[in-house]
């Protein structure tokens, strides 16, 4: 039986927690509609998956963060149909796998993300989450931060209120829980070009928009996800700097990403991400082409659908 969902999921220094979600995922889904693909991002101390024989598992001799490595997973996908998490996630019993499929190919460019069940300090039951969140708002900045504001009051995304209705538009995607079609995914270029992680979601969303399509939330699939306080690795911030830059470079007018890119703090993470971009100008050209020609419409247009006065 050919496979209808594939989840990717990378994971790395994160000790049993990608054994417990893989347990909730089997328990709470039918096994012949999915597939599970486990990248280990270069662990330092690998986990042991045999005991899941059929999940698929690849390792990165070297890291390529979390979004090289959800992209890696989508590449090597064979479902038409994507959910893309982390590796610290519980699942509910309620026809999740099936209830994303057919939202999927009734909304084929669409990215949806999912009711993000709040996890952790002191509790992985699902049924005792701290709280639920639905989707993000997209700050594109803060005015009232600090002169010298951190890089996440700038082009971030913002757990957003709940809205009425069982299913509705989202300014972004936001909690480990996305499902698409990887036809839609590729067409709006994915997370190629990003480095190390920080910034894939707004990334994915606008250019999801701007392509024509949208992205919404489903209230009727709600997935526990474990928030920790600190990572198990190490994170870099002129990584996360270099995509906000990246991003604007390659979907946003140029007048906008100078004003975007001044508002970022300009320390030594900034010069380290300048630095990187000035490395890649020929990617960022040829990804800048490429959006040009499928994007239906603007970053103006995006904002003013959602009512977001832009700086």
């Amino acid at each position: 039986m050919n496979k209808k969902l594939t989840i990717v999921m990378p994971h790395l220094n994160e000790e049993r927690e990608p054994l417990e979600t893989i347990k909730s995922i089997y328990e709470t889904s039918d096994r012949d509609l999915i597939e599970i693909i486990a990248i280990d991002d270069c662990s330092e101390n690998p986990i042991d998956l045999s005991e899941f024989s059929e999940v698929r598992r690849a390792r990165n001799e070297t890291r390529i963060g979390v979004d090289g490595s959800r992209q890696k997973g989508i590449d090597l996908a064979e479902a038409d149909n994507i959910l893309v998490i982390d590796s610290h996630m519980r699942f509910k019993k309620d026809n999740w796998a099936s209830k994303m499929i057919n939202l999927i190919d009734s909304n084929p460019q669409t990215l949806w993300t999912t009711t993000c069940l709040g996890l952790g300090y002191g509790t992985t039951d699902i049924n005792n989450h701290k709280g639920k969140y639905y989707g993000a708002d997209m700050l594109f900045v803060n005015k009232d931060a600090v002169p010298n504001r951190p890089s996440r009051e700038c082009l971030e995304p913002k757990w957003s209120k709940e809205k009425e209705g069982q299913e509705y538009d989202v300014q972004c995607i936001l909690g480990a829980n996305y499902f698409f079609s990887k036809k839609w995914f590729d067409y709006i270029g994915g997370l190629k070009g990003l480095r190390d992680w920080g910034t894939s979601e707004p990334y994915l969303s606008l250019k999801s928009y701007m392509a024509g399509g949208n992205c919404k939330l489903t209230k009727d699939i709600e997935i526990g996800h474990l928030f920790r306080s600190n990572a198990p690795y190490t994170t870099y911030v002129s990584s996360l700097v270099f995509n906000k830059i990246f991003m604007c470079k390659t979907i946003f007018p140029d007048d906008l990403t100078e004003k975007l890119i001044g508002y970022l703090p300009q320390n030594s993470n900034f010069k380290k991400a300048v630095e990187m971009i000035e490395q890649n100008t020929d990617e960022i050209k040829e990804a800048r082409e490429y959006y040009q020609s499928i994007f239906t419409s603007s970053i103006y247009d995006y904002c003013n659908h959602f009512g977001i006065n832009l700086p």
